[in-house]
Formats: structure tokens, C-alpha cells, sequence
């Protein structure tokens, strides 16, 4: 919420080079930070390798992974180019783009709290619906984009949905480790951070290649296509969650 505007008002005023610099100034704070933060008493089990990487053998958790990357890749191929759609596709000025860059960040800390009720409830069962309203609304980018207000709507909204993946998918890691993997628990709770900067890269790679050849006007549709990969995984990762249930209830 703070960061994004800031970035763009400092690249703005100053030029990118400063806002680069700004980046790594506070990098450098916070690794300090954390290291006069965390506990020295801390200790883990011990485990190999080749133990943390037996997680890695688990149809579901192969499955999983793949989820928060191509969610990030969908929301990606446009967030990549969110200044360029705010002030050149909705018309909006340099001076409102800071105001909707912080909406817009509230938008992901709401994704964000809504992600933690829906680890509580339905979970992962809540997903293809998420994914069925991005698909939609990514596919409607285009026509919408001609209306400026109605524009920054649906990128509220698209942007509120990124997060939501984020609390379901870590739980369903975490609790496959904790049965089957417990030596592999540190590397079940990096797997979302892992395959979501893939994503990230994934997403921000096509994005340049829609925007070289078919203009800024492709990047919703774009988005639309990894939303529709992001459905088919969480509908065949639901399946095989749903069929593991059903064959521990036949054992018993």
C-alpha cells in the first residue's frame, strides 16, 4: 500500500535510478532489522537434503505448487504494466496514479484478510470460483479499459483477488508435510514464496511480449489464459484432495 505509490512519486520527481537506490537503502534496513530481531535459540530438526526433497515426491504438493505460480503469472502479465494502463489506458493524471496505486494497495491487504476467513472455512474448495471471476474479469479488460472509473473498478477488484490463493495453499503445504513429510516442514512453508516469484517472472516475461506485439490491449486476455490454467489445477488438486478423503475413510 505504501511502497508502490512512493516507488512511482520518487521515479517521478527524481527519476527510476533514485527509487532504485530508495529500494536498496531500506533492503538493507530491514536485513538488519531482522537479524537483531530474531531469536539466536532457535533450533530445527536436523534432516538432509534428500529428507527435506521427499516432500517434492507428492503428487499433490507437485500439483499444489504449480497454484500460486500461475496465479501470480495471471496477475502479472497486467499488474506488470499497471502505470501505463492507469495513465495512458484509463487517462487517468500522474498525480491520480499515486492515489490509485494506494487503493489499490488496500485491495491486496483486504485480498489478504479475506484469504485467512477463507483457510478457516471452505478453503481451497473456494478457489475455482476465484479463479472463474479473474478469467472473467481479465477477459473484460479491453471493453472496460474505455471507461476510466469502470477501468480502476476492475482493477480493484483483480487486484483483491491475488492474495486470496495465499493462506489456503500454505495450510494444504503445511498439513501434507506435518503428516507425511515433518522432516521437510521448512521447505513446505517456502514453497508458496518460491513458485510465487516464478509466477511473478512468468507473468512480467509474457506481459513484455503481449505489449511488444499486440499492445497493452492484450494484457487482460493474456492474464485471462494462466487464470484459466490456475482453474484447471485447483479443480484437479480439489479432485485428489477429495478422492485421498474418501480412500482414508474406506481404510477406517
Amino acid at each position: 500500500m505504501v511502497g508502490v505509490p512512493l516507488g512511482t512519486w520518487i521515479s517521478t520527481q527524481f527519476g527510476w535510478r533514485i527509487s532504485f537506490l530508495t529500494v536498496i537503502v531500506i533492503s538493507i534496513m530491514t536485513m538488519g532489522l531482522v537479524f537483531f530481531s530474531l531469536p539466536r535459540d532457535f533450533k530445527q530438526k536436523e534432516s538432509t537434503i534428500s529428507g527435506q526433497l521427499a516432500l517434492l515426491k507428492d503428487h499433490k504438493i507437485q500439483v499444489g505448487m504449480l497454484l500460486p505460480m500461475f496465479n501470480l503469472a495471471a496477475i502479472y502479465v497486467f499488474y506488470t504494466y499497471l502505470r501505463p494502463i492507469i495513465t495512458n489506458q484509463l487517462h487517468f493524471s500522474v498525480q491520480m496514479l499515486t492515489i490509485l496505486l494506494g487503493v489499490f494497495g488496500i485491495s491486496n491487504i483486504i485480498g489478504n484478510r479475506v484469504s485467512g476467513l477463507i483457510s478457516e472455512g471452505p478453503g481451497l474448495r473456494a478457489m475455482p470460483f476465484v479463479y472463474i471471476s479473474q478469467l472473467i474479469l481479465m477477459a473484460l479488460m479491453p471493453l472496460v479499459f474505455h471507461y476510466s472509473w469502470l477501468g480502476a473498478v476492475l482493477l480493484f477488484l483483480v487486484i483483491f483477488t491475488m492474495p486470496l490463493i495465499n493462506s489456503p495453499i500454505q495450510l494444504f503445504f503445511l498439513s501434507i508435510a506435518e503428516k507425511k513429510y515433518p522432516q521437510s516442514i521448512v521447505l513446505a512453508s517456502s514453497l508458496n514464496s518460491i513458485f510465487s516469484n516464478f509466477g511473478i517472472a512468468l507473468g512480467s516475461a509474457t506481459g513484455g511480449i503481449i505489449v511488444s506485439h499486440l499492445s497493452l490491449n492484450g494484457v487482460g486476455p493474456g492474464g485471462a489464459v494462466y487464470a484459466l490454467v490456475s482453474l484447471g489445477l485447483v479443480l484437479w488438486l480439489n479432485h485428489m484432495t477429495q478422492k485421498g478423503l474418501s480412500s482414508d475413510q474406506n481404510s477406517l
